[in-house]
């Protein structure tokens, strides 16, 4: 058992091997760095978070917090981004963190109620699930935000580096290892599915209530986010 990324300079050698075996009509696929923390944090509150459908929902607006709380989840610079060639600007990314069993989201440090909110929903069903027993690891590879530029979809891209991040992430040198993510839309959902992930569990969003009231009611066709798993 192994819960030690390997080290950082064989991690980008086995994402240079991985990105030469995807082509991108005038754009680039690249490892996350210090660097890009700032474009991505920009990308995904311009062209993830207008379409997310639970974010949209209940009108949550990411703050200085969100950034804090974003850049700490990432810090591991894992996340794979594909950038143009033409402008530098990011195009997609499939950003990957990595959860910890003896260190869970400490909701009462947040102080937005909105994100709370999220939270407290992607939360709900953590100890019953139990991820980390079923898999027998105490290290999570978490599939956190899958987006793509507004300009450049319906390409095919969010498929192309969803599979890049599935082989990058058989390289991290995690044993056993194991692959969480949340789905919180259909298009999102249907990548996870093609790509062999099991279905442990689907919260509804009409069935979802706090004080007996519905929580998220407007979520157009998205009707429920789904969690998967995959074992490496």
């Amino acid at each position: 058992m192994s819960d030690k990324l390997r080290p950082r300079h064989e991690l980008e050698q086995a994402f240079n091997s991985i990105a030469k075996r995807f082509e991108f009509k005038d754009a680039h696929l690249e490892l996350m760095s210090d660097g890009r923390q700032a474009d991505l944090l920009t990308f995904i509150k311009e062209h993830f978070h207008p379409d997310e459908p639970l974010i949209k929902c209940i009108g949550y607006t990411a703050d200085e917090e969100y950034d804090q709380l974003a850049t700490m989840i990432h810090k591991d610079n894992l996340s794979l981004l594909l950038v143009s060639d033409k402008t530098n600007e990011i195009i997609a990314c499939r950003t990957i963190g990595l959860g910890h069993r003896d260190e869970p989201y400490d909701l009462s440090e947040l102080e937005n109620e909105k994100l709370v909110t999220l939270f407290k929903f992607f939360t709900h069903k953590n100890e019953e699930m139990d991820i980390y027993k079923r898999f027998n690891t105490d290290t999570s590879i978490d599939f956190l935000v899958l987006g793509t530029h507004k300009d450049h979809r319906k390409q095919g891209i969010a498929s192309k580096i969803f599979q890049a991040a599935l082989l990058f992430s058989k390289e991290l040198g995690l044993k056993p290892a194991f692959i969480h993510g949340d789905a919180t839309g259909v298009y999102s959902q249907r990548i996870f599915e093609k790509s062999g992930f099991e279905t442990l569990h689907t919260f509804k969003y009409d069935e979802y209530k706090v004080d007996d009231e519905i929580v998220f009611k407007d979520t157009g066709i998205h009707k429920s986010t789904k969690v998967y798993v995959k074992q490496l």
